[in-house]
């Protein structure tokens, strides 16, 4: 009698012999349920995937899947996200900042942090959703007043990182302070008013461990200073 494992290995290897094992890696998947398996985020990721490289006719497949996921308290992860996405592409339905914004921020909300900055990254790329860069007195601005909590923090991060790793390649950086506006933020008011200004600060602070300064005047806008990002370069 198969089991988990093995059929969770034979779908795996259908996913990744493309369009032509689609129907195959779905039978699998039915199979596991005649013979009362449950089938793992894995197994789910593996299936929506295959159903992503099957082309249009399985679109809807791969809806359910993701649909079937959530409904057993599995939490899809960002190869399953990612798959369905595309899938939905391939009869035309372009993801939105909606879909982005709602995916990213689940699993910012469960604390999937490099799950949120890869959605973020995707998102990015595809130019649904950007932080808008410019320089303000010669400084550089990084502009998240239109994002929502979990994007703002995510393409934040996505930017200090390409920062560190620039600074980390054996060139010569000067640093400076980066302006951050975070104005009221997009769909972040609380019942005590606006909470992006302090929560992209405070995330910041968690988890890369630096240092913020509020601008006088403007308590939409705070500052990461050049000592602090310096401090975070040098500690790796």
């Amino acid at each position: 009698k198969p089991n988990l494992i093995a059929l969770s290995a034979a779908i795996s290897a259908c996913e990744k012999g493309g369009r032509r094992y689609t129907d195959a890696a779905l039978d699998l998947l039915d199979a596991m349920g005649d013979i009362g398996l449950e089938p793992d985020v894995i197994v789910y990721s593996a299936a929506i995937s295959s159903c992503e490289k099957g082309g249009p006719k399985y679109t809807q497949r791969a809806l359910s899947l993701l649909v079937e996921m959530k409904s057993k308290r599995i939490k899809p992860n960002v190869f399953a996200y990612s798959s369905a996405i595309s899938a939905c592409e391939k009869v035309g339905v372009n993801p939105t900042d909606v879909t982005y914004n709602a995916i990213t921020q689940a699993c910012f909300n469960s604390k999937r942090y490099l799950e949120a900055l890869e959605l973020a990254r995707e998102a990015k790329g595809r130019g649904v959703l950007l932080m808008k860069i410019t320089k303000e007195n010669g400084l550089p601005k990084w502009d998240l007043h239109e994002l929502i909590e979990a994007m703002a923090c995510m393409l934040i991060s996505d930017a200090l990182l390409s920062f560190g790793h620039l600074s980390n390649d054996g060139t010569s950086r000067n640093s400076q302070d980066i302006i951050v506006v975070t104005g009221k933020g997009l769909n972040t008011e609380g019942p005590n008013g606006p909470v992006l200004r302090e929560k992209v600060p405070q995330f910041l602070n968690d988890i890369a461990g630096l240092e913020t300064t509020a601008m006088e005047g403007n308590e939409g806008r705070f500052l990461i200073t050049a000592e602090s990002l310096d401090n975070w370069v040098a500690s790796g």
